[in-house]
């Protein structure tokens, strides 16, 4: 495992924020949750962009926590813009280096994806090689291994972000904004 996706030393704050956010209850309506998480990688990206790395834990607790659901996990993925490439594939790089196991493989699968859009498709398998180990059944890796392996051009992923990215939005944020 290279650097680039070895994790750092256990964080035990990080551990501590993270025992106190709570999943979504999908019982009720998880609109509100979504939302909050979406919101949360909003200033995540803000915040990483400002310095590098992020130093709130709550807010990295968070984003851990709500990119284990679909809809802010393709919020974060369609968030993604070809000028904003490099501080995206850095933000989450960053972030799958923090995560706790039980964390990972989302944040993996969203390194992948940037990566194989940059050319880099060794960190992308990689990064899809995290994945597997933090949760074998995380649908998008094997999703994700197939196109990488097909040789999908990297343009697609543009592509489907332009398509899907408002769907998301509205579906999350009920039309109010688009970030």
């Amino acid at each position: 495992m290279t650097i680039l996706t070895s994790p750092l030393p256990e964080d035990s704050l990080l551990l501590t924020e993270l025992s106190k956010v709570c999943e979504i209850d999908y019982e009720k309506d998880p609109a509100p949750f979504q939302r909050q998480g979406a919101e949360a990688v909003i200033d995540f990206i803000a915040d990483f962009a400002a310095d590098g790395l992020v130093r709130d834990k709550r807010l990295v607790a968070l984003v851990l926590t709500r990119l284990k659901d679909l809809q802010v996990r393709d919020f974060a993925l369609g968030s993604v813009t070809a000028e904003r490439l490099e501080l995206y594939f850095n933000a989450w790089r960053w972030l799958l280096r923090c995560a706790p196991k039980g964390f990972i493989a989302p944040v993996a699968n969203l390194l992948a994806a940037v990566a194989y859009e940059r050319g880099d498709s060794a960190l992308a398998h990689k990064a899809l090689d995290r994945a597997m180990e933090d949760d074998p059944d995380y649908a998008m890796t094997g999703l994700l291994r197939q196109v990488f392996s097909s040789g999908w051009p990297t343009g697609t992923f543009a592509v489907m972000r332009q398509e899907l990215h408002p769907r998301i939005c509205d579906a999350i944020f009920s039309g109010s904004i688009n970030p």
